[in-house]
């Protein structure tokens, strides 16, 4: 088992949000996580790469990355843990890079703070590794601010840094949210693409479950900080037990008398 998450419960200021969350995953598996906004979807992935923000806190249950309890890492562990073992893309990954540095010049001194690598040879792997994600001229990309970039190439910069490691877990917040429909489905390909050739596990958190039902083995739904449903995709969309995941498959527009879940 890579992840093993057992009965967590966080709070924030003392005040529980998240309650009695479990689920567990494999390395290979992808699972999605499906709710409205405050429904506790990206409380509970910042509590596996253990940060929370604000007051936030894991106060109950374990967390186990390939058997090991993340509670009781130093913050030295979990430097050497966060981007090579498990990495996450953030909603917005343009908000994440420093405005006042170039793509390459921040790609470069992040290859070279988690290995050994010279500096030519982390601009070798950046631009490489930009490239993988279909960004044209990726030299021209490594020599750009982040605001000459469009949000769907930002969006493929932060995908690019944090796959640069070959984790073993891939934590996806809301990675499509800001982008629009084609860019957004070209993303999506690219992340299901990588997973399937690394082997990695992957966590994607989304409000939309058209995009869980395409992408995710297992598929769990969250409401008010709990679990409603929970388990393999083709039985949560084809057989939900709970009132909140059918209205969430009702909400998926119809073309053609079709829905488009799956």
């Amino acid at each position: 088992m890579l992840l093993d998450v057992k009965k967590i419960a966080i709070a924030y200021q003392g005040q529980p949000m998240v309650e009695d969350v479990s689920f567990d995953l494999e390395a290979g598996e992808v699972l999605a996580i499906v709710g409205e906004s405050g429904s506790g979807k990206t409380s509970v992935i910042r509590a596996i790469l253990g940060c929370l923000s604000g007051t936030g806190k894991v106060n109950q249950g374990e967390i186990l990355f390939a058997g090991r309890n993340l509670a009781n890492l130093s913050n030295k562990e979990w430097l050497s843990l966060r981007g090579k073992d498990i990495a996450m893309i953030f909603q917005d990954s343009g908000n994440m890079l420093n405005p006042v540095q170039t793509i390459g010049r921040q790609f470069v001194e992040y290859l070279q703070l988690h290995s050994s690598l010279k500096k030519g040879e982390a601009q070798k792997k950046a631009s490489s590794l930009l490239s993988r994600m279909n960004l044209p001229d990726p030299q021209r990309v490594m020599e750009s601010y982040p605001f000459e970039l469009s949000g769907g190439m930002r969006q493929r910069v932060g995908i690019a840094m944090a796959l640069a490691f070959a984790p073993k877990l891939l934590l996806a917040d809301e990675p499509t949210s800001a982008l629009d429909v084609t860019t957004q489905a070209q993303i999506v390909e690219e992340l299901m693409q990588v997973v399937q050739e690394a082997g990695a596990a992957m966590i994607i958190v989304t409000h939309n479950i058209g995009v869980a039902a395409h992408m995710a083995d297992k598929i769990m739904v969250m409401s008010g900080g709990r679990v409603v449903e929970y388990g393999a995709t083709a039985e949560v969309i084809d057989h939900p037990q709970a009132e909140y995941t059918r209205s969430l498959l009702a909400a998926v527009p119809e073309i053609g008398g079709h829905r488009y879940v799956g």
